[in-house]
């Protein structure tokens, strides 16, 4: 399951990423207990639902940890009852990857 996708940038010191999260923020504790350093940017939201995507900017030097960070949140996210978030993840990567091909005219 993927729950974050690194984005394209031409900064040498920080890489933007977008991450699925949920409306009580569990990845923050991880950021915290990791030592990872990054910057919000924004989120997108659905009323109806109670995950958003999270925008932020991670300093290089702690991508892995944040990477790291993000495959505990799955472990996180079941151990709070939050049973649907492999299907949501799965569903926003599903979107990401149509809107990719047609962007770059892929089958």
């Amino acid at each position: 399951m993927k729950n974050y996708w690194k984005m394209d940038d031409l900064s040498i010191l920080t890489v933007p990423y977008a991450y699925v999260d949920h409306s009580s923020y569990l990845a923050d504790s991880l950021f915290s207990k990791g030592s990872v350093a990054l910057k919000y940017k924004g989120e997108m939201l659905r009323k109806d639902s109670p995950y958003r995507i999270v925008f932020c900017r991670v300093w290089k030097k702690d991508t892995q940890k944040f990477e790291k960070a993000m495959g505990n949140l799955e472990n996180k996210m079941l151990l709070m009852g939050h049973r649907d978030y492999p299907e949501f993840c799965e569903t926003i990567e599903k979107l990401i990857e149509e809107h990719g091909r047609g962007k770059r005219g892929r089958v």
